[in-house]
């Protein structure tokens, strides 16, 4: 090797060398000044706030007030537009914005997740993910007898919203259980192979029965 290419090799390690030594150093400078995660938001105002500022104690805290507002928005918007224009007309337009909801924002949670929607159960992972979700907001807590990937029985065993109809709007239980929700399902499932089966639909005799029962199956 000639003495330029010796030097012009020699400072490239160096440099790489000098590169590696100051990534690790950063790396130990960012860890003991890095500010702690926040609990809450009582202290100072930050121009510059960011989620990922927040510990995930706080944020799924902070996801449970989404989900109430979430759902909370819907049942305002029906109310105005049932105050406005009856009952009718509400459920209908309802309908309609919640299916064009989830036809737009639903298979984003598809993507970031990285669900490939090949099975049932892709379809039951992206469906958990919405603020509307049916497992970990506790608002409707299911029950899942897998007999294989493409063939699931859910059992719904309580539901928040179909207990506040039954006491304040019960007129409204055919049309959301009956008719709106399975149209629901499709779009929230993503995948339209899925078929969707109602097994059990409200009404229901006593506040101890189940509020509801599925089948999704894909055709193999």
């Amino acid at each position: 090797m000639s003495i330029g290419l010796r030097f012009h090799y020699d400072r490239a390690q160096m440099k790489l060398t000098l590169d590696k030594a100051w990534g690790k150093l950063r790396t130990k400078i960012i860890r003991r000044f890095k500010m702690p995660e926040l609990e809450d938001y009582s202290g100072p105002f930050n121009p510059d706030l960011k989620f990922a500022d927040f510990s995930k104690n706080f944020l799924l805290k902070l996801m449970t007030v989404w989900q109430w507002a979430w759902l909370h928005l819907g049942q305002a918007w029906f109310s105005v537009v049932q105050e406005e224009y009856g009952t009718d007309i509400a459920n209908k337009l309802e309908n309609k914005a919640w299916m064009r909801m989830a036809s737009r924002v639903n298979p984003r949670y598809a993507k970031i997740a990285n669900i490939e929607l090949n099975t049932v159960l892709d379809s039951l992972k992206a469906a958990q993910l919405p603020l509307d979700n049916i497992s970990q907001s506790g608002l409707f807590p299911p029950k899942y007898d897998i007999k294989s990937p493409n063939h699931v029985i859910m059992t719904c065993i309580d539901c928040q919203t179909l207990r506040y109809m039954e006491k304040e709007a019960p007129e409204r239980i055919p049309w959301l259980c009956n008719y709106n929700e399975k149209l629901l399902m499709e779009k929230y499932f993503i995948n339209p192979k899925v078929k969707i089966t109602p097994l059990k639909l409200p009404p229901r005799k006593s506040p101890d029965d189940i509020a509801c029962q599925w089948e999704f199956k894909i055709e193999e």
